[in-house]
């Protein structure tokens, strides 16, 4: 950690310090230091507080594209496109949960920076938003701004957002394996092909719901195929992990692993194909028992399902208790409600 400071330039450093010099940050680094928890409020207020942070992630970038973070060296980071793209449908759902125009205007900003943003071959870019620096393409990115313009269509009727889904989707399957992956080199990743990549499909398939144009429902079921491919017996995927360096994590986080069964869910509810529920639903359950039998979520998990790690993913969670939710309203198995409450 040290090593690490020393090397940042003394003027980022000053930066830093009186940025975190303020009451409100010395505040929570206070609670982080002396470990202080509170008992879970109403979920309400937890949602409420989680989009009054996505608010300020969007203002914090001029009210187009969402933060990709905030870092207590340099603050609020640039804008990401990757995950703006899914923020949209979150923030359209939020709108009509809460009846308040304003979080639907914020997801019709997003989409429209998308639009700006989006590269000259249809592609969406990896990594921050930066203007003026090289725009490199990236498939699962490229899947998630998709869903991002799917929506938003859908919302608001207007064929800008369908033509700039279109014109992804296009890109998405010239760049197609001829066995249905997605073989790409990322600059975010070591691995070049992968299972969580059938979150991407489903995009198309959203395309497809919209458009009704066959070449998306069959690019995304080739993509679909192979992930099943690489399921296991026992409900774990290959091909799902972000490095393989012996330095780095080489197991998939709980973060991929769900982002398959996602995925998989949700081609299930458009195509309503009957081994996509088989499959989601293994590798659902199976983490299920292990969250039940240990009472904790590991970050990660080896072929085995066994996990070293004594930290949890965050993102994997909540994206997790989403899927034992969607599968307690699909099967009323009481048991994904209880876990996924337990987990939230």
């Amino acid at each position: 950690m040290l090593d690490k400071l020393q090397k940042i330039p003394a003027k980022r450093l000053a930066g830093a310090a009186l940025r975190n010099a303020r009451p409100s940050h010395l505040n929570l680094w206070r609670k982080d230091f002396l470990w202080s928890r509170k008992n879970p409020n109403l979920s309400a207020v937890h949602l409420r507080e989680t989009f009054d942070w996505l608010k300020h992630a969007h203002d914090a970038c001029g009210g187009k594209g969402v933060s990709g973070g905030y870092s207590v060296i340099d603050g609020w980071l640039p804008p990401y496109p990757e995950t703006t793209g899914y923020i949209i449908p979150t923030f359209y759902d939020y709108a009509e949960w809460t009846g308040t125009d304003e979080w639907w205007q914020r997801a019709e900003a997003m989409a429209e920076w998308e639009i700006e943003v989006q590269m000259p071959n249809g592609a969406v870019q990896a990594g921050l938003f930066e203007t003026g620096k090289e725009q490199i393409p990236a498939v699962f990115n490229t899947g998630q701004v998709i869903l991002g313009w799917c929506r938003a269509y859908t919302e608001a009727k207007e064929e800008k957002y369908l033509q700039a889904a279109t014109r992804a989707g296009d890109w998405l399957i010239s760049v197609q394996a001829d066995d249905g992956s997605w073989k790409f080199e990322s600059q975010e990743t070591e691995t070049n092909v992968h299972a969580y990549d059938v979150r991407t499909a489903w995009s198309l398939l959203e395309i497809y719901d919209i458009t009704k144009e066959e070449k998306y429902r069959q690019s995304a079921e080739k993509q679909i195929d192979w992930t099943l491919l690489q399921q296991k017996k026992n409900g774990w995927f290959e091909n799902n992990a972000f490095f393989t360096s012996a330095d780095k994590w080489t197991a998939p986080f709980t973060h991929t692993i769900a982002y398959v069964c996602e995925g998989l869910q949700e081609a299930y509810r458009i195509l309503g194909k009957e081994e996509y529920f088989t499959a989601y639903e293994k590798t659902a359950k199976r983490l299920m028992r292990i969250f039940e039998l240990r009472r904790f979520m590991a970050g990660d998990f080896n072929e085995k399902w066994r996990s070293s790690s004594k930290y949890s993913c965050l993102t994997g969670n909540a994206q997790i208790a989403g899927i034992w939710l969607k599968l307690f309203q699909t099967n009323s198995d009481v048991r994904y409600l209880n876990a996924a409450l337990k987990l939230n």
